[in-house]
């Protein structure tokens, strides 16, 4: 190994660290709590219990992230953190039973090397479990107007209403590039934009929560929905390296951006149709589908469009108290896949 990929790899390795870090440190109070919410939860049925407990046991560092994204909001206006926790647990409880609903959609039967509650317990425990964490994430929810002045209260429920209207509504867009190989890219970004409008919502919260003023809750939104469109197109990027993955997305799922760049290309654009028409992808044509991919510069394209949203975000977290935590979660972000 050259030391200049030596030194990019410890880099790497040192960031994810402090990320880790960051993480163990803002979110482990509210996973603590999300668990005891959990767990206490009187339910007769064996099954949804243990869905429960599983859903618990692969999810964690995911737990981690809001509260450590909303606190960090809440700091970059100066506000008090005190409710972080109290205000993070609803809703790691309500985007819980988002995701093992989407998991359902999406036919993701494994995250990270471990099985999702749907890859393990199948349909109908997943859908059962996942209203349980629905329904508990809003009584919890509710229970917050006895904690906040009502105005802010009000203000941030009509927030998290829209935020999980704009989510939902990029999960029912995204239903309709099911299977087709004429997805434009520009339409996939947009669809990607409306999903991140969760990361964006979690430091529209901290910083509401901060009594920030408006102009800078509405930075540290815009950056928290750039930051979230880096994690989404990290997963594309991840995904079209993973001939699994690939070949899985390729079958029933939408296509990974750098693929929709590499079909733009007239050079390799036949070659990669041809594969994708195939009744059954392969974890064969999978690789086949990488490799005309990065021939086709989408990789590149890609990893360029992450510079760039890594450089808008930037640009947002100027002036905030809290900018070295801003840019840590932005060069985390990004690191692992200048060069993949």
């Amino acid at each position: 190994m050259n030391r200049k990929l030596a030194r990019k790899e410890e880099k790497g390795r040192n960031l994810a660290k402090q990320v880790r870090e960051l993480l163990e440190e803002r979110g482990m109070e509210t996973y603590r709590k999300v668990q005891q919410a959990i767990l206490e939860e009187k339910i007769e049925c064996s099954e949804i219990r243990e869905a429960l407990k599983h859903f618990l046991s692969y999810k964690q560092m995911g737990f981690l992230v809001r509260p450590t994204l909303i606190s960090l909001g809440c700091e970059a206006v100066g506000g008090d953190a005190g409710l972080v926790s109290d205000v993070a647990v609803p809703l790691v409880l309500l985007s819980g039973g988002m995701d093992i609903h989407d998991d359902i959609i999406d036919d993701s039967r494994t995250q990270d090397s471990s099985l999702t509650v749907f890859g393990r317990f199948k349909r109908d425990v997943s859908l059962l479990t996942g209203d349980a964490l629905l329904f508990q994430g809003l009584v919890m929810w509710h229970k917050l107007a006895e904690k906040l002045e009502l105005k802010r209260f009000i203000k941030m429920t009509n927030m998290l209403k829209e935020a999980f209207f704009e989510v939902g509504d990029s999960e029912a867009l995204e239903l309709g590039l099911l299977g087709r190989i004429d997805v434009e890219p520009e339409r996939y970004l947009q669809i990607i934009r409306k999903k991140a409008a969760d990361i964006g919502l979690l430091f529209r919260i901290g910083a509401t929560l901060g009594n920030g003023p408006q102009a800078e809750i509405e930075a540290l939104s815009e950056y928290g929905r750039f930051l979230g469109m880096l994690w989404v197109l990290g997963d594309d990027l991840s995904d079209i390296f993973d001939p699994k993955e690939m070949a899985r997305r390729a079958n029933n799922g939408c296509l990974p951006l750098p693929v929709l760049y590499g079909l733009r290309n007239p050079e390799f654009a036949s070659q990669l149709r041809k594969i994708l028409l195939k009744k059954s992808i392969t974890q064969t044509n999978a690789k086949a589908i990488f490799q005309l991919t990065k021939n086709a510069d989408g990789l590149k394209q890609t990893r360029d469009l992450m510079k760039d949203n890594a450089s808008q975000a930037l640009e947002e977290a100027k002036g905030f108290r809290n900018i070295e935590k801003l840019k840590l979660l932005v060069q985390a972000s990004l690191e692992p896949f200048i060069k993949k």
